[in-house]
C-alpha cells in the first residue's frame, strides 16, 4: 500500500534536482559556516495573507490519501471559529517560516476523512516537481485533536501487543495538535527551499546523515533506527524502555525523526519551535500492566537534541538578525 509518507518521499526525491534558489540569499554564512541565511522576496507594500491561500485541495492530493488507505474523503470547508485556530497558529510560525510561506505557498486545505495511514502531506503545486510553489494537505479533524491524543495515536503504530501488559504515554500537556503540524510540514517548505537537509556538509546533516536516507553510524546501528518508520518490524511492547533508551541518547527528538534527513529537520524545527517559545513540555512514559511507571524521560530536554535545537535558534536568529527590518510578519 502506498502510504503519505512514500508520496511525499518520491515528490522530494524528484524537487531536490530542480530546487529553485531563492529570490535573494545573504553573502555572509550561518553561524556553522555551512548554511546561507536567505531573504525572501515579498511584496513588502501589501502582503497576502496565508490565510488567503486556505482552499479546496486538487483532486490529486485527494487520490494520494485515499491511496494511503483513507476513506470518506471530502474538503473541508472551515467553520468562522475554525478559521481563527487556523490564522492563530499561522501567526505562530517563526519569521522565516512565514516569510517562505508567504512566497513559496500555494494552498493550504483540510479533508474530512477517516484516517489511513497519515494525517498531513506537504507537496509541489499540481504535484509538478518544477516548480517552487507548494500545498499543505491536512486533515481536518486535527482542529480538535489536542497534541497528546495525536502523539500516542501516532506512535502506537510502532509496538504489538506481546503480552506483557507494557504501554506507552506521551503527555503534551494541554497544546493542540495543530501547531506542531504546522511547524512540521512548513518546515519541509523552508528546507526545500533553502536546501537545508540537502547539503551533507550541513550542521543538521554532519556526523549523523549519509545521504537523505541513510544514517551515519553509530546511529544506524542503534535501536532507535529499528522501527517501523524505518520499515523495521513492529516492536514488541516489552523492548519499548530499551528503545526509548537508545532514542534519549540519540540526535533525534522523536523515533519520525529517523525516518529520513528532511523528516529529521522538521521535527527539530517544530520541537524546538514549540519548547523554546510556547513551554511545551513533553512527557514520555513506559508503564506495566499495573500502571507502575517503569521508564520514563522527556525527549525535549534530551542533551544531544538540546544541543540541536541551539543550531536551529541560531539559523532562526540570524534570518531575524538580517531579515528581520526588510519583512513584514
Amino acid at each position: 500500500m502506498r502510504t503519505l509518507r512514500d508520496a511525499f518521499w518520491a515528490i522530494v526525491a524528484l524537487s531536490l534536482a530542480s530546487q529553485t534558489a531563492p529570490t535573494a540569499v545573504l553573502a555572509q554564512s550561518m553561524p556553522d559556516g555551512s548554511q546561507p541565511a536567505a531573504c525572501v522576496g515579498l511584496n513588502r507594500d501589501n502582503p497576502v495573507p496565508l490565510d488567503s491561500r486556505i482552499g479546496r485541495p486538487d483532486p490529486a492530493i485527494i487520490e494520494i490519501f485515499s491511496g494511503a488507505g483513507a476513506s470518506a474523503i471530502s474538503a473541508h470547508e472551515l467553520t468562522p471559529q475554525e478559521l481563527t485556530i487556523v490564522k492563530r497558529a499561522l501567526a505562530r510560525l517563526p519569521r522565516l517560516h512565514r516569510d517562505v510561506l508567504q512566497h513559496h505557498l500555494r494552498r493550504l486545505s483540510f479533508l474530512d476523512l477517516q484516517p489511513g495511514s497519515g494525517s498531513a502531506l506537504t507537496s509541489r503545486a499540481g504535484l509538478d516537481e518544477t516548480r517552487s510553489q507548494f500545498d499543505i494537505t491536512l486533515r481536518a479533524s486535527l482542529l480538535d485533536e489536542s497534541l497528546t491524543a495525536f502523539l500516542n495515536t501516532k506512535e502506537a503504530r510502532l509496538f504489538e501487543d506481546d503480552g506483557s501488559g507494557f504501554s506507552v504515554e506521551f503527555d503534551a500537556g494541554q497544546s493542540d495538535a495543530l501547531a506542531y503540524i504546522l511547524l512540521h510540514e512548513a518546515t519541509h517548505i523552508v528546507d526545500q527551499v533553502l536546501g537545508l537537509s540537502e547539503k551533507a556538509t550541513g550542521s543538521f546533516r554532519a556526523d549523523i546523515w549519509k545521504d537523505l536516507r541513510t544514517l551515519s553510524e553509530p546511529h544506524a546501528s542503534s535501536l532507535a533506527a529499528r522501527t517501523p518508520f524505518r520499515r523495521a518490524p513492529a516492536i514488541p511492547r516489552r523492548y519499548s524502555p530499551a528503545f526509548y533508551e537508545s532514542l534519549r541518547k540519540s540526535p533525534f527528538v522523536s523515533f519520525y525523526a529517523s525516518a529520513a534527513a528532511p523528516e529529521d529537520l522538521a521535527e527539530l524545527f517544530a520541537w524546538q519551535q514549540l519548547a523554546s517559545r510556547f513551554n511545551q513540555s513533553l512527557t514520555l512514559t513506559v508503564r506495566d500492566r499495573e500502571g507502575f511507571a517503569l521508564y520514563r524521560y522527556e525527549p525535549l530536554k534530551a542533551p544531544e537534541v538540546s544541543l540541536r535545537f541551539s543550531e536551529v535558534q541560531a539559523l532562526l536568529d540570524r534570518y531575524e538578525q538580517h531579515c528581520g527590518s526588510v519583512t513584514k510578519p
